[in-house]
């Protein structure tokens, strides 16, 4: 399994080859949009910057803050940044036009893929899930289990991830709540506080193997990760331009086995 010192040193090669094939680098001060500041794509931009500089030891690249993905392809676009990082299927959705654009983005070229496998991870509280005899989600529809639910914030593209694998099983966000359950939304630290403060029962978000907030509920109460099913992460891949991936069974101690699921590539678009 990589890890984040190896990706970074990945993305940097990947960007080195990516920027020595453009045609011209005709100046010195690039603007990259990434999303938040502090988080793993302001490393990220450091890494592009010195790629840049490997290059072109002249040039500099500023990593500019942004509402993330879906921002960034607008931005790029209307050349206000000279590139960008954005999520597959964020660059879908830009190509065709959906929600949150008006119309689609045509122009946008991926320049280097950062990473690969930001994996979904969907877990449910062991006790939750032996209060109700949840082992899958099509359990979880069958018993239309109240469950408080975690997904992550609308415009973040891991909620779309976690709406489409409902969707394929026949659930709705609005199901959920009718069964007596709720939809909370949340990031991953918010979600790492509701779900120690036993304020939900399951949570679905696309994060890297082993990160720290999964460690940190996996070490709060015993849980259990839910399956996806081979014809739900095709479906849902297919729909979301996403690709899939392979948890190792020795990642977790609540694992017995690897784990396929679907994952998400982060890319380096101009």
């Amino acid at each position: 399994m990589l890890t984040m010192k190896n990706t970074i040193k990945a993305a940097v090669v990947g960007v080195c080859i990516g920027l020595g094939s453009m045609s011209a680098v005709a100046k010195d001060n690039y603007i990259m949009a990434g999303a938040s500041p502090g988080g793993l794509w302001s490393l990220l931009g450091a890494g592009v910057d010195k790629a840049m500089r490997a290059s072109h030891p002249n040039a500099t690249v500023t990593y500019q803050t942004s509402g993330g993905g879906f921002a960034n392809a607008a931005q790029i676009a209307s050349k206000k940044v000279d590139f960008g990082l954005m999520h597959d299927a964020e660059a879908k959705i830009a190509a065709q036009g959906g929600a949150p654009y008006k119309a689609p983005i045509s122009n946008l070229r991926a320049l280097a893929v950062m990473y690969n496998f930001a994996a979904f991870q969907p877990m449910v509280t062991k006790s939750f899930a032996d209060k109700y005899g949840i082992t899958s989600y099509e359990d979880l529809k069958a018993k239309k289990a109240p469950v408080r639910l975690i997904i992550n914030k609308r415009g973040n593209i891991a909620h779309n991830q976690a709406v489409e694998v409902l969707a394929a099983y026949g659930i709705s966000l609005k199901d959920i709540e009718s069964w007596g359950g709720s939809i909370q939304y949340s990031g991953s630290k918010g979600s790492v506080e509701l779900m120690k403060n036993r304020q939900a029962d399951m949570v679905m978000n696309n994060i890297f193997v082993g990160h720290s907030s999964i460690r940190e509920v996996l070490n709060s109460m015993p849980m259990v990760m839910m399956p996806v099913s081979q014809a739900v992460r095709d479906k849902v891949s297919s729909a979301m331009g996403t690709g899939q991936m392979v948890i190792p069974g020795k990642a977790y101690d609540i694992l017995s086995a690897d784990h396929p699921t679907l994952a998400l590539t982060a890319m380096l678009v101009i």
